[in-house]
């Protein structure tokens, strides 16, 4: 146990390492288990250990708790004291040189001429000032900034920005130049009755009407967004109204200001500086035009109200007006344009970049349409490559969820046909989409997507290989599934992509193996066949089996047929031979759908060894003693298979495949040339 506390109380500890040399240290279950009960036993010690330290220093936490509340309260006091002594020394200064200097301000804001009235109302906003900052708890010193008055309070219930439901209640101060939101307090202590939550200045924040919403309005301050509702319609209006007054006179202060500090600049400019303007032509910087002054503050608001095709028309119109006027515009004013609208270009981009973002708790619902706005804009804004991978991205999660409706809950081939069609139609939209809409005229775009093609088809075939090759799967389901695949593949051609080497390359190897898996299967079926097999003529009973068996082999290509009927129901081939005929021209139309390059050999092998394994045993019957009565009609199936069966499967073989030098027909006939058989005409 001792050992046990010390390794775990190390700083280095590591659980996994700890399990790891456990496991290996102990010998057997028992030892285990009894260290399994040594770290329970740990584990209760420590957990009373805790209870214990809890309960011993709850008193001191109480009393811990008290003194902080006691300390809180003198320091409020002592704020309270402060305030008070910035008020006197504010209504001391109002006598002094400072004051006069404060009155004439006041007089050109507000046209008054009495001095002594400028005190009274000096007076008064310092007052209301200091009252605000007492009731508002943690508030910034309001009496710092010369000239600011509260135009406007009240309360406000916020709401969210989203889903449009009631957040808190708030209480809001706007004054000439900033705009304060504080919050209720829940316990008050003292006069504070609101919580300072946060300060906007009037420059960077911009207030939008909301008709959608009773009685709203919002506050946009990059990269924030906040929703208040007054109680009635007149108080909302109200609000509105002293927020454009206070804007448009932030505005006018500043202009004056401007104004008065390039009049003493121009002052101050000596006589050197007139004799020069005497010898140089005089040049007049253009005024620039009210939209690109308030260039920054528009797109603030065109981004937040989702606007993003007025947002990137401004920009393009910035960037021309930029281009072409830049030599009638200093260079200070135009970098620093350019930065403001660099910042907002990719303030937009990240709200973009946003809209495309797939994660796991929120899907791309609107499909290929909602992305198509966003990658449109960021193609306008030079971000195609950005553009591009997150485009991709919402293609592979569309692809993911649409396979994931197709359920195996029939046959096999059922569900590969199924899983085919949904694949390739989805990845055709998604190829027409990108292609033709999204990155039409972009070739690193195109690669990227060629790439990205690449890559769902190999995840779709390593599905569909789980799925197709499995024990016992025969030929015939893998060649119709095979076949479904192809001819779906082959639609994407018209749009330039042949995913079909990228098929047969995932397929060749599992394909081998079940080839090869088949070839040993039939041979063993053709084995036990033969085996039972009595060299008998096949009794057909009756006419219609008879007409029926002529028409099959008819059908099949075989005009004499009929040579090998003898009476109303007998032919003179085994019943053996018929269904070797019928397998292996089933197992050779197989194989040619499944005929490729690079499967050529192992078909080629399989066609050879299931025939010749049909072949020896044909001769194995010849020479066995049991069957010498019945020399007659294994002479004449042999002539069958060997000469008019064997011959019309080469035609079709090289018919399908275009090999007309197949080895297999060739090595067959000179493998098992000593079985007495007759010319045939038109032997190939």
């Amino acid at each position: 146990m001792d050992s046990l506390i010390k390794s775990v109380g190390e700083s280095d500890y590591q659980p996994e390492k700890y399990v790891k040399e456990l496991s290996q240290r102990c010998m057997g279950p028992e030892e285990l288990l009894q260290q399994k009960t040594n770290v329970q036993s740990l584990g209760e010690q420590i957990n009373t250990m805790l209870k214990k330290n809890v309960f011993y220093n709850y008193i001191q936490f109480i009393d811990t708790a008290k003194e902080i509340a006691n300390l809180e309260g003198e320091m409020y006091q002592l704020s309270h004291l402060l305030t008070e002594q910035a008020s006197l020394l504010n209504s001391l200064t109002s006598s002094s040189i400072v004051s006069e200097q404060i009155s004439k301000s006041g007089k050109e804001v507000n046209g008054v001429q009495n001095t002594q009235v400028d005190n009274v109302v000096e007076e008064k906003r310092v007052h209301k000032l200091l009252n605000i900052m007492e009731r508002v708890e943690n508030c910034n010193n309001l009496v710092d900034v010369p000239d600011r008055k509260c135009l406007h309070e009240g309360d406000l219930l916020e709401l969210d920005p989203i889903e449009n439901t009631p957040v808190q209640r708030i209480h809001c101060y706007l004054f000439t130049d900033t705009c304060i939101v504080t919050s209720w307090l829940s316990s008050r202590r003292g006069p504070a009755r609101y919580k300072f939550q946060s300060m906007y200045d009037l420059c960077n924040l911009a207030v939008v009407n909301i008709k959608d919403i009773k009685n709203s309005f919002k506050l946009l301050a990059f990269p924030e967004t906040r929703v208040f509702q007054a109680p009635n319609t007149g108080l909302k209006n109200d609000w509105l109204s002293k927020f454009e007054v206070a804007k448009k006179s932030k505005i006018s202060v500043e202009n004056k200001m401007k104004s008065s500090v390039d009049q003493k600049m121009i002052q101050r400019t000596d006589s050197i500086q007139l004799v020069h303007n005497s010898f140089e032509p005089e040049t007049t910087e253009p005024e620039l035009p009210e939209w690109i002054i308030d260039l920054a503050d528009d797109l603030d608001v065109l981004i937040a109200q989702r606007h993003f095709e007025d947002a990137n028309s401004l920009i393009s119109k910035a960037r021309k007006y930029l281009e072409e006027h830049s030599d009638q515009i200093s260079t200070s004013i135009e970098q620093e344009i350019k930065t403001k609208l660099e910042n907002r270009i990719h303030a937009l981009t990240l709200v973009l970049t946003k809209e495309l973002q797939v994660s796991p708790d929120k899907s791309h619902k609107g499909g290929l349409r909602a992305a198509r706005r966003a990658v449109r804009i960021l193609n306008q804004l030079d971000k195609s490559s950005q553009a591009c991978d997150l485009f991709l991205k919402v293609c592979s999660n569309l692809l993911k969820s649409q396979l994931q409706y197709v359920k195996r809950d029939g046959a096999m081939s059922t569900f590969v046909k199924k899983y085919s069609m949904v694949f390739f139609g989805t990845t055709i939209e998604i190829t027409h989409e990108f292609l033709y809409k999204a990155f039409p005229n972009s070739s690193a775009c195109s690669s990227a997507f060629i790439l990205w093609t690449i890559q769902e088809v190999n995840d779709f075939m390593v599905v569909l290989n789980k799925h197709m090759f499995v024990p016992q799967i025969s030929l015939s389901n893998l060649s119709e599934c095979i076949k479904v695949i192809h001819k779906n593949c082959q639609e994407l051609c018209d749009y330039g992509i042949d995913l079909k080497f990228q098929i047969d390359g995932q397929l060749r190897i599992p394909l081998t193996k079940s080839i090869n898996d088949i070839k040993d299967k039939t041979i063993e079926v053709i084995k036990i066949r033969f085996s039972e097999d009595k060299w008998k003529p096949f009794n057909l009973k009756t006419k219609q089996q008879r007409d029926k068996i002529v028409e099959e082999y008819t059908n099949y290509g075989f005009s004499n047929i009929e040579s090998y009927i003898k009476g109303e129901s007998w032919i003179m081939l085994t019943q053996n031979t018929i269904t070797f005929t019928r397998t292996y021209l089933l197992l050779l139309n197989d194989c040619l759908v499944l005929y490729s390059t690079d499967l050529a050999n192992v078909i080629d092998q399989l066609l050879y060894e299931v025939f010749a394994a049909h072949c020896n045993y044909i001769k194995s019957s010849m020479k066995n003693k049991n069957f010498v009565n019945d020399i007659n009609i294994i002479t004449t199936n042999a002539r069958f298979i060997l000469d008019i069966f064997l011959s019309h499967c080469f035609k079709v073989y090289s018919a399908s495949t275009g090999n007309v030098n197949s080895q297999i027909h060739t090595r067959l006939k000179s493998e098992f040339g000593v079985i007495p058989t007759q010319n045939i005409t038109g032997y190939i």
